[in-house]
């Protein structure tokens, strides 16, 4: 990871992460584009940074996460140095005609963590960089934002979790952006392009109605979504059993089965044991180093 410094989140926090070296850290900058290249190379027209949720380039932008003197460090600067430098990296690779985009979390929301300000100068940067689109969202897995449970009351599942952030993002960079996060009905979607929103996302939705972008399109009513497991008021665990429901859609419809209509704790117990069971299966004990 960016510095050696251990997970907060029960399950996450197994093993303590070894800082990544300078020289690491560009071979993963390479590794991006390469994989960037292999996509291209697959047929698709465009590919997507992810330094959204708490993964590794996430975790170079959060001083909660990096807190290394390097250049990769040190200031807000440093930090994002490395998203930076990974989309010129795809970008020679890739060309100036395939479409590259970045996800950006608006904040981690976590004390001491990657706020909105900051955000919103990573934002510029990437502007600068040409980018052609900017994906909001937001939360890791200590405070899933992402997954609704750093929200609370109708305005935030009404308008979707971040468009207040995304909106200052819009009068601040030119670029298309996208917004995911939270939003369900056609209301709120328009309400988001009305707000010079360019691309409305739709993720776990679709873990159950596999169709619901069709059907909003076409003018239906939106389709009627489970509620999920009731939440029991610890955010991190809230957010893991939100992310086995919905994982277990998934491996249904891959069955050939429909999703389910309802999905509680029973569907979350099924997930878990199938997750343990490929866990098991993939288990490394690696050796010390000293």
């Amino acid at each position: 990871g960016p510095a050696a410094v251990r997970e907060p989140v029960p399950g996450f926090n197994l093993r303590k992460p070894r800082q990544l070296s300078a020289l690491e850290v560009r071979q993963v900058i390479t590794r991006y584009a390469l994989a960037a290249e292999l996509a291209v190379a697959a047929g698709f027209d465009g590919v997507q940074i992810h330094a959204a949720h708490g993964f590794l380039l996430s975790q170079f932008l959060s001083p909660l996460a990096n807190t290394r003197t390097d250049r990769y460090g040190g200031n807000a600067c440093g930090r994002r140095r490395m998203l930076l430098e990974t989309v010129a990296a795809v970008r020679d690779t890739v060309g100036p005609t395939v479409a590259i985009s970045v996800k950006l979390n608006a904040g981690d929301f976590q004390h001491g963590g990657f706020t909105e300000a900051e955000s919103l100068d990573v934002a510029r940067a990437l502007s600068d960089a040409g980018i052609d689109l900017l994906e909001v969202s937001g939360g890791n897995y200590a405070v899933p934002a992402m997954e609704g449970v750093a929200h609370r009351g109708r305005a935030a599942t009404e308008k979707g979790y971040f468009l207040n952030f995304a909106t200052k993002v819009r009068a601040a960079v030119p670029i298309p952006l996208m917004l995911t996060g939270g939003l369900r009905t056609r209301a709120a979607m328009e309400s988001a392009v009305a707000a010079g929103i360019d691309v409305v996302g739709i993720a776990r939705p679709m873990a159950f109605v596999p169709d619901y972008p069709a059907r909003i399109l076409s003018g239906e009513l939106e389709p009627q979504l489970p509620s999920g497991p009731r939440a029991l008021g610890y955010r991190p665990l809230d957010g893991y059993v939100q992310l086995a429901a919905h994982n277990h859609q998934f491996h249904r419809i891959a069955a050939g089965l429909t999703p389910q209509r309802a999905a509680g704790y029973g569907t979350v117990a099924k997930a878990l044991a199938r997750i343990g069971v490929s866990g098991a299966t993939q288990a490394v004990i690696p050796r010390s180093t000293r």
